[in-house]
């Protein structure tokens, strides 16, 4: 299956490649993650939505203050970080930066704007 949950095609070759698996601290599962966002506990940082610019977005891309842009909407990622199936690194790409691109390419059957809901800070002006 093309671009599976289980396999990735690169995108010049078509090939199939394999992921690779991250070790996932007990309590950090993304059943964690779901329970965390409906607990209440503000994830997002900010009293209220509004527009940001993407100067704005990229002074926020260190591990502990980490926003990003995915499809024009602004998620502050900061407590997402240690949940992220693909390790911190992988999400890090993306820190303070438009990382709608690298997340299709990666896994374009996540729907983020569910999983990142109670994360959203704002909208790329």
């Amino acid at each position: 299956m093309r671009n599976s949950p289980q396999m990735l095609s690169t995108p010049a070759s078509g090939q199939p490649r394999a992921r690779k698996k991250v070790f996932i601290k007990p309590g950090f599962s993304q059943l964690d993650w779901m329970r965390l966002t409906t607990s209440g506990e503000d994830l997002r940082g900010v009293q209220e939505l509004r527009g940001l610019t993407a100067e704005e977005v990229a002074q926020h891309n260190k591990r502990n203050d980490c926003w990003m842009i995915i499809c024009g909407k602004v998620y502050n990622v900061t407590r997402y970080v240690d949940f992220h199936p693909g390790g911190r690194s992988q999400l890090m790409r993306a820190a303070g930066k438009d990382g709608t691109k690298l997340f299709f390419e990666t896994h374009a059957w996540v729907n983020f704007e569910s999983m990142l809901k109670e994360c959203l800070v704002g909208f790329l002006t």
